[in-house]
């Protein structure tokens, strides 16, 4: 079954990174890392697994599923799961370079 999606909360201008991410343990562990000055990069080390774990997950139930031993539709959930992650992180990235690169681009 595909866990849902937490509700994102509302950031404000004087909100860290960190407040932004959807579990406790997380914001906790971005707020130690803002004190010194890894939020970001465990941030996107967690989304980098989170992506990871997920297809190597679809991965294996469609292994199983070519064995027999789960079924077709779990799979099928599975992959499609994995494939709109994926595209996901590619927007994003996308979005994020394009960002950069105004941002390179400004005058000083």
């Amino acid at each position: 079954m595909i866990p849902a999606i937490p509700a994102i909360p509302p950031i404000s201008a004087s909100a860290s990174v960190a407040a932004a991410t959807p579990n406790a343990s997380a914001v906790a562990t971005g707020a130690a890392g803002a004190a010194s000055g890894g939020s970001f990069q465990n941030l996107l080390g967690q989304a980098i697994d989170a992506l990871n774990t997920t297809t190597n997950n679809a991965t294996t139930l469609s292994l199983q599923a070519a064995a027999g031993t789960t079924s077709v539709a779990d799979a099928t959930v599975a992959t499609t799961e994995a494939n709109l992650a994926t595209q996901l992180a590619s927007a994003v990235t996308s979005k994020a370079v394009s960002s950069l690169n105004s941002i390179m681009n400004m005058p000083m």
